[in-house]
């Protein structure tokens, strides 16, 4: 009891960092979570691919972070948006794969990113069919208010529609030139309510927040 006391008196002091444990093995040693997917592994890779693109002009496709946070505290809204958000990335990526000024025999930064994008799609919550409600929400609905006013679902609203306008345009280049200069900031929209940190699957069950 006293020693358990003094490590976490240590943790406390020192800030040594406790890992969730998966399992608790018979002799007391825990089996750390695995990380679901390391991101600054995609933001090394796409900061090489988006370096020696043109810094795209006009509208970007994704939200401003000021107004995406609003849906990453919301899980099942997250999720939806990024699976979307994962689509349109892998769509461009394998248009412009021919294009890496970095392929070689051994390594294409485009194919690498296009293998990442399927690991992000398993690291985002499975929501279901309740992805659908939204999706046709999407579709349906006109967004007039002025952004800072928008809650969590009109904004998620809106950014599935902008998805969706990039996507009708793919082959167009300035569209596709501006996902790739986008590229370098994507890692920092996988972080959310809707991104698993670990390998642990979780089943959810209530609906669209």
């Amino acid at each position: 009891m006293a020693s358990a006391l003094q490590y976490c008196f240590l943790i406390l002091i020192f800030g040594i960092p406790m890992h969730e444990c998966a399992a608790v093995l018979l002799n007391g040693s825990c089996l750390p979570v695995e990380p679901c997917f390391d991101l600054s592994v995609m933001a090394n890779i796409a900061e090489r691919v988006s370096k020696d693109v043109i810094a795209a002009d006009g509208e970007k496709i994704l939200l401003k972070h000021s107004s995406f946070d609003k849906i990453r505290k919301k899980k099942n809204l997250h999720s939806c948006v990024l699976l979307k958000i994962i689509h349109l990335f892998e769509n461009v990526l394998e248009k412009t794969k021919k294009n890496d000024v970095h392929n070689t025999e051994e390594f294409n930064h485009h194919l690498e990113l296009i293998h990442i994008m399927d690991q992000l799609r398993n690291c985002v919550y499975k929501t279901k069919n309740k992805c659908k409600t939204l999706y046709k929400m999407s579709d349906i609905t006109t967004t007039s208010s002025p952004m800072k006013n928008m809650n969590p679902n009109q904004l998620a609203v809106l950014q599935l529609q902008k998805l969706k306008s990039a996507s009708k345009r793919v082959n167009d280049v300035h569209i596709q030139e501006g996902v790739m200069d986008e590229l370098k900031t994507l890692h920092l929209y996988m972080q959310g309510k809707g991104f698993r940190k670990n390998t642990q699957v979780i089943k959810e069950t209530h609906g669209i927040s």
